[in-house]
């Protein structure tokens, strides 16, 4: 398991700081150049390139080259991976129209890989990425830390890529920083050799990262099913529902103006009540978690177009994605077992006799048109999720 902690670097002298915005500034600079050489073919794509063969534009320092070249290497090749992708799915669709039309036999008879195709990087899906925020990853040859001091809990050393007038050293920096709740989490965590260094919005910040052997899975304990909502975040088949505050949350995201600041500033509030919301859940008990997979959900509502607008507005700044993340993390540092089931009819079906109706759900009532069994829309939903386990009946039968 590998997990991760942001600290602000904001407790540094003015002249470390001005060390900082140079680096960042040298370093895009010199990451935009090695992209257009290895876009052009004077630099060759690989993970990693040997010093001597790495050009210098504005940084010296043979290390941080090193570092830039696999940035852009990295860059570069998720591009490609991007593009092959959108080139593909163009293909897939004009083989689909000339197979209906029977037409272009030569072009239908042959597979993907056999079509002669031009080099990914000069075709025209591909285009050249654009360097908007840049993220700094440094190793342990450029980084080491400290904890002396009486005022912060540790000092991140830095060196530079810079030299001091002699040439032969380069000039370091020592930044503070504090640790915080989320970070304490992990004081028995063995901590990475690599760091993180980002700007955002003026703000400089450090990200380090921690691992840890992922614990046995538990053979005893509780099935415990959950029900991922709009109005409320998580439905529990013990009754407990969670996060019925989101609902309040999305609809002042949804009347903030998209790409703004305090559009960001409630995107950032989810997602940490998310993950608060959900460090609630208790699970000391529980020996497996079954949620939905609700991986098109949206998609199906705008295809079904079941929604008024302004609800749909809303609906989108449910990120079920996330929660459903951070339950998957929970589940992987407690030793429980994570199940994801379809969710088809889990709504429609009695928990209680298991007869499926369109008409027992109203709204967030369910009553059973057959039994009669009344119970919360979502409780009852999550009562059959929690039945659809990893080993039921219901999924093994389906398994075969």
């Amino acid at each position: 398991m590998i997990r991760s902690s942001k600290h602000i670097l904001k407790y540094q002298t003015k002249l470390k700081t001005n060390i900082l915005d140079q680096i960042f500034v040298d370093y895009k600079n010199d990451l935009e150049y090695y992209i257009d050489l290895i876009l052009s073919n004077k630099l060759p794509l690989k993970i990693r390139l040997s010093t001597k063969l790495l050009p210098t534009n504005i940084i010296k320092h043979s290390q941080w080259k090193q570092i830039i070249y696999q940035n852009a290497s990295q860059i570069i090749r998720s591009q490609i991976n991007k593009t092959n992708i959108t080139r593909y799915n163009c293909y897939k669709k004009c083989y689909a129209k000339a197979i209906k039309k029977n037409r272009f036999k030569k072009f239908t008879f042959k597979k993907f890989s056999q079509l002669r195709l031009k080099d990914i990087k000069q075709s025209r899906f591909f285009t050249k990425p654009t360097i908007k925020n840049i993220t700094i990853t440094l190793d342990y040859r450029l980084i080491n830390f400290k904890n002396d001091s009486k005022y912060f809990n540790e000092f991140i050393r830095i060196r530079s890529p810079y030299f001091h007038a002699s040439r032969k050293l380069a000039i370091s920096i020592n930044i503070p920083f504090k640790h915080h709740k989320h970070s304490n989490k992990f004081n028995d965590w063995n901590r990475k050799n690599s760091v993180q260094l980002s700007k955002i919005n003026g703000n400089y910040y450090l990200t380090l990262f921690y691992q840890k052997e992922e614990p046995a899975k538990k053979q005893q304990g509780n099935v415990l099913g959950i029900d991922q909502g709009y109005k409320k975040l998580l439905t529990c088949s013990d009754s407990k529902v969670l996060g019925k505050e989101m609902l309040e949350l999305y609809s002042k995201i949804s009347r903030k103006q998209q790409g703004s600041k305090a559009f960001k500033k409630y995107l950032t509030h989810r997602n940490n009540e998310i993950n608060r919301i959900c460090n609630t859940l208790e699970l000391n008990d529980v020996k497996e978690l079954v949620i939905e997979n609700l991986k098109y959900v949206k998609h199906k509502s705008y295809q079904n177009n079941k929604m008024n607008s302004k609800v749909m507005n809303k609906v989108q700044r449910w990120s079920y994605h996330k929660t459903a993340m951070k339950l998957q993390r929970l589940c992987q540092e407690n030793g429980i077992l994570l199940t994801r089931v379809n969710p088809a009819y889990t709504s429609q079906k009695c928990s209680s006799c298991g007869h499926v109706d369109k008409k027992n759900r109203l709204l967030e009532k369910f009553e059973c048109q057959h039994c009669g069994y009344i119970n919360d829309a979502d409780i009852n939903a999550s009562i059959n999720i929690s039945r659809m386990r990893a080993y039921s009946p219901h999924s093994l039968k389906k398994a075969g």
